[in-house]
């Protein structure tokens, strides 16, 4: 039973890195087994070693919601948020007891390959559907600062559940990884991955992942390649130049970024808004809830309903009616429904994860986690199922690999 085990670890981590074209029950579903199968392994190794006091750590954006919802004045609400909060919990629990060799080098790139190749299909499937439902002459159209084919993707298309934002959160360290080979080892067919890579995110118009994706491929000619100052300006100012070219020729995507300076100072009215001025209503709104409730928090279950309150208030519009928006800022979702103190705790959390990361050696941990870290400025991240997931899972497999690189280098030193 333990050598059943041992093997299907790699292959059940593998299947969980395609999570981005499954749906959230299934990828969820993939995890429980993981979990069935690390209960299995330490029984039939009869080894029952529990995991360390430092894991713990790693839990406690899970406990901020747990604790606080145990005040709670509507438990079916509270409950909700407790279940979009549980990988906090079960990943860093259960992964962190899996044995060690399933998070070396080979295995960690094994497992970006799969899910590149898995983006890969997603960004195929999305130009293919489209050009399959409308003509070469629709792709060009643009309305109202959105580019038919971003339309298409957000509205129309139905094929996977993940939200755009939140797949091309995954191609920025897709991309510092093919990049990364390529530098290092001459890997130049990883090219695909970041043409491929850029092309769908430009196509989809996702502001913030553009340029973190950009910024991400030019720091690391600094910082990763080896060559001389004269060949990285070169090189950086060639791969700008060429930027700048795709960015002209893709449908909407100026329009989107003037959006920002035209839209920021505007008020949402009547049913004139779009996407920037929204932002700012609910930052707006969230300044204004924290300031009267920085104490403990409205509470989770109660957080939504402030929130459209505060818009009903202080806007004349109705882009709230038929959509709920939360924060779109994770820092705010912790402050203002749990207060300062759970503020401060997740603060701490990330101070701990930080530190972790800054002390490896490993290039694309600090990518991953300071990219999510400023999406969590824009996003709730972590409230919605595809980025609790990729966050925790990267965030322990990146943790494990450390481990093992910081256990090599000991061993190599006494050697020596």
């Amino acid at each position: 039973m333990k050598k059943i085990s041992l093997k299907l670890f790699p292959l059940l981590i593998s299947i969980l890195f395609v999570f981005p074209i499954l749906k959230e029950s299934l990828s969820s579903f993939i995890v429980i087994i993981i979990c069935v199968n690390v209960i299995i392994y330490k029984v039939s190794a009869k080894d029952f070693s529990f995991f360390e006091s430092k894991t713990l750590l790693l839990t406690i954006p899970f406990w901020i919601i747990f604790f606080r919802s145990l005040f709670s004045d509507n438990y079916a609400i509270s409950i909700v948020h407790i279940q979009h909060a549980l990988f906090f919990l079960i990943i860093p629990v259960f992964f962190s007891l899996i044995p060690s060799q399933f998070f070396d080098k080979q295995k960690l790139n094994l497992y970006m390959l799969i899910l590149k190749l898995t983006c890969l299909l997603i960004a195929i499937i999305y130009i293919i559907s489209f050009f399959y439902d409308y003509s070469v002459a629709e792709f060009f159209i643009v309305f109202q600062n959105v580019s038919s084919f971003r339309s298409y993707i957000y509205y129309e298309f139905k094929m996977f559940v993940i939200h755009p934002t939140y797949y091309t959160a995954l191609l920025v360290i897709c991309s510092a990884h093919s990049f990364d080979l390529i530098l290092k080892q001459k890997k130049y067919w990883e090219s695909v991955f970041i043409v491929s890579f850029l092309l769908i995110s430009f196509l989809l118009l996702t502001r913030l992942n553009i340029v973190l994706l950009i910024s991400t491929l030019i720091l690391m000619i600094f910082l990763r390649s080896g060559l001389k100052v004269k060949q990285m300006i070169v090189v950086s100012s060639s791969m700008i130049i060429l930027l700048t070219a795709l960015a002209v020729l893709t449908p909407g995507i100026k329009y989107r970024f003037v959006e920002l300076f035209q839209s920021f100072n505007v008020k949402p009215e009547n049913v004139s808004y779009d996407s920037t001025n929204i932002r700012k209503a609910i930052f707006d709104s969230s300044i204004a809830i924290a300031k009267e409730n920085w104490e403990s928090g409205v509470g989770f279950e109660n957080l939504q309903n402030k929130l459209n309150d505060t818009y009903k208030e202080n806007y004349d519009s109705s882009f709230y009616a038929n959509q709920n928006y939360m924060t779109h800022n994770y820092y705010f979702y912790i402050f203002l429904s749990s207060g300062i103190i759970g503020l401060l705790f997740y603060l701490f959390y990330l101070f701990n994860i930080i530190k972790i990361c800054l002390k490896s050696n490993v290039f694309l941990f600090k990518v991953f986690l300071f990219n999510v870290l400023i999406l969590c400025c824009i996003e709730d991240f972590f409230y919605r199922h595809y980025g609790i997931l990729y966050f925790n899972l990267f965030l322990i497999c990146f943790i494990r690999y450390s481990e093992n690189l910081s256990k090599e280098n000991k061993l190599n030193s006494n050697l020596n």
